[in-house]
């Protein structure tokens, strides 16, 4: 199992108040299962999919700097000392 760091963005810093956390896990499913179930009842109901047991499907979640969109998605294999961010999308210009 890989010990990793969970690094909070924008509104997850603010409603969890921590820049970062530590989990142990072996996928991406697996750590952001700790991080809901650890945190569900501060974060706003529109970061959670309906059944409140996912981040909802805009969330951005990057391993290493790299959206999981394009490794393996919540199956995404973590090892030791991998960078998990969380953030809401973006844009300005």
């Amino acid at each position: 199992m890989a010990k990793v760091n969970l690094n909070l963005l924008n509104i997850f810093y603010l409603q969890i108040k921590k820049k970062s956390i530590e989990y142990n896990g072996r996928t991406i499913e697996e750590v952001i299962s700790k991080f809901i179930k650890d945190h569900s009842h501060k974060l706003d109901d529109q970061l959670l999919n309906k059944s409140k047991k996912k981040l909802d499907k805009q969330i951005l979640i990057l391993v290493n700097g790299r959206n999981i969109k394009y490794l393996n998605n919540y199956k995404t294999a973590l090892k030791d000392g991998d960078n998990i961010h969380l953030s809401v999308p973006l844009a300005g210009g």
